[in-house]
């Protein structure tokens, strides 16, 4: 932990500025940043606030020194193993192909975390600029108060001609001891990082031709007035004013929302992504002074007027009954039963859903009853029903050629979850329905892998892992991962039956606030026997900024302050022979 000493130190040497950081020296402040790992997992700088120190070694796999540097990393990793110190490789060369990274771990024989800096905005933070460099963070400061060479090895200049040691490892003492940090620190020998990919076009980057449109394809939907987000996107001053708040959403991976792993992006349909020049253009033009610097401004031309459905208007449009909301409270769930007036069977294809107050409206899912009444075996095999509202998560498709049968005589099981906003309210929703104008070639099923045990102890972490197994051939056409305010990640495998075991969708920062069911473009085949694997993990600690207790124990409950782990899916039965 940097000591008080230190940390006096830090705070009459250092400012921060807007929120903006362009390039850290050391014991300089830094923003809050978040990055994926090789693996596909999350880390955040913030949610590490409980360790004493980070290091982080910046890694090219062009470059020996980095190599070198890598394994006396992981030396001083284990001289430190007992003392809350965490040690990862962050590879800031621009790659984003995390397969090729984990390829190279291996043959260099690299066990440490590595962090994969696609848009090289973490490298410009920590002020890393060659490879085989160090930077020690304290993360409770938000500070960097080391960087330079690992060691006299890795070292460039003199420093009394290299002396013999290793100078992360005299930081590193330093700092859990309360003492001071030498301020004679050397550049790293390894090769200079090559930024110059993105500085090309960042220099003639401009609010109307560049930034605008971003914003306008990215963000608009939600960013208007009226809309879930908390201000609209109306125009450059408006831009201007909350420039900070929306670079540290970039850096934290916290916008746009419900971001999936990117090598998934172009799997399913619509979904929430922004690419790594669309951050890189952003984050620069924010700490350049976020000024258009031309005289017109798209986004106060712009005319957002969306269509009321997304998918156009819906065959048939449901009106679920008025709810009075109250003002505070704990509200359970409602179950409100809608009857169809249909006198012939039809076919659903699509399913979208609009909030009559978002405000208050967490969720809907919509299941259906035939002429014979409610039977809750049939209710419980259905998965998530016809299809299933969450903020971000207003339509629901199904594969081509399939459909959800409603009877005649029979209806909608809504589930309704509430939760309330410190005002009186009325919530008068919809629910349109697409369908078919004769009866499709297969019927869309449901289920989930699911677990109810849950036991996650106060201020800890747990992994869990749910599964299911197909007993025909089937098409995979969607998957939905639920938990609450704990949940911190989800992923979805495949283990076939011959043993091959396929990653088909992840999702390395899981939001509880944006929940969303994720539909194939392509429905894959699914051989008999095949295990879909959903995991997940909780975090019940104070790190984690969504949790209302970190003191209680979790059990499985219906309110979000409990805990639900299912891996919802929707499929299709194969044709004998395909």
């Amino acid at each position: 932990m940097l000591r008080l000493k230190i940390f006096a130190k830090l705070a009459a040497a250092t400012s921060l500025t807007a929120l903006v950081c362009m390039s850290a020296n050391a014991q300089d402040r830094i923003s809050d940043f978040s990055l994926v790992d090789a693996d596909g997992r999350f880390f955040q700088l913030s949610r590490n606030a409980h360790k004493n120190a980070i290091v982080l070694l910046a890694y090219d796999m062009e470059s020996r020194d980095a190599r070198r540097a890598a394994g006396d990393l992981e030396d001083l990793a284990e001289q430190f193993a007992d003392q809350q110190v965490d040690f990862l490789v962050i590879n800031s060369t621009g790659l984003a192909d995390k397969t090729v990274m984990r390829e190279e771990a291996e043959d260099e024989d690299i066990s440490l975390r590595i962090l994969m800096d696609d848009t090289q905005l973490v490298a410009e933070e920590l002020g890393l600029t060659r490879a085989a460099e160090v930077a020690i963070i304290d993360p409770q400061a938000s500070a960097v108060v080391y960087r330079g060479a690992l060691s006299s090895r890795h070292a460039d200049g003199s420093r009394s001609e290299r002396n013999a040691g290793s100078y992360a490892e005299e930081a590193l003492t330093a700092i859990l001891a309360g003492g001071e940090i030498s301020s004679e620190t050397l550049a790293s020998t390894g090769d200079a990082l090559d930024f110059t990919a993105k500085t090309a076009f960042l220099e003639s980057v401009t609010y109307a031709d560049d930034v605008a449109p971003i914003l306008e394809q990215r963000c608009s939907a939600c960013h208007q007035e009226g809309g879930v987000a908390p201000f609209a996107m109306e125009s450059h001053q408006m831009i201007q004013g909350w420039s900070p708040m929306i670079r540290e959403s970039l850096m934290t991976k916290r916008m746009p929302p419900g971001q999936i792993d990117n090598e998934y992006v172009q799997a399913f349909h619509d979904i929430n992504h922004i690419t790594v020049e669309e951050t890189q253009k952003l984050v620069h033009w924010i700490d350049t002074g976020a000024r258009n610097e031309g005289s017109t401004d798209p986004l106060a031309a712009l005319d957002i007027s969306p269509a009321k459905w997304l998918n156009g208007e819906p065959d048939m449009i449901i009106d679920i009954p008025p709810q009075q909301i109250p003002a505070t409270g704990v509200l359970e769930y409602r179950n409100l039963v809608v009857p169809l007036d249909i006198d012939e069977d039809v076919w659903v294809k699509a399913v979208e859903f609009e909030a009559g107050d978002p405000a208050v409206l967490h969720h809907i899912i919509a299941f259906s009853y035939g002429p014979d009444g409610i039977n809750q075996f049939e209710i419980l095999n259905q998965g998530i029903g016809l299809g299933a509202y969450a903020p971000g998560n207003e339509l629901n498709l199904y594969p081509e050629n399939a459909g959800f049968p409603l009877e005649a005589g029979g209806g909608l099981l809504l589930q309704m979850h509430y939760t309330v906003s410190g005002k009186e309210t009325v919530d008068a929703s919809q629910i349109g329905l697409y369908l078919w104008e004769e009866e499709p070639e297969k019927v869309v099923l449901g289920g989930s892998a699911a677990d109810m045990d849950i036991d996650v102890p106060p201020f800890s972490t747990k992994e869990m892992v749910a599964t299911k197994t197909f007993r025909e051939d089937v098409y995979l056409s969607m998957l939905g991962p639920h938990m609450h305010f704990r949940g911190y990640d989800a992923n979805f495998k495949l283990r076939y039956p011959d043993g091959r075991v396929e990653e088909v969708l992840n999702i390395p920062n899981y939001q509880f606030n944006w929940q969303k069911v994720y539909d194939f473009k392509e429905p894959m085949f699914l051989p008999a026997g095949t295990e879909l694997v959903f995991r997940g993990t909780f975090d019940n600690t104070e790190y984690n900024p969504n949790n209302p207790d970190p003191s209680v124990t979790l059990n499985w409950g219906e309110q979000t302050w409990q805990e639900m782990f299912f891996g919802f899916f929707r499929y299709t039965e194969a044709d004998s022979g395909e």
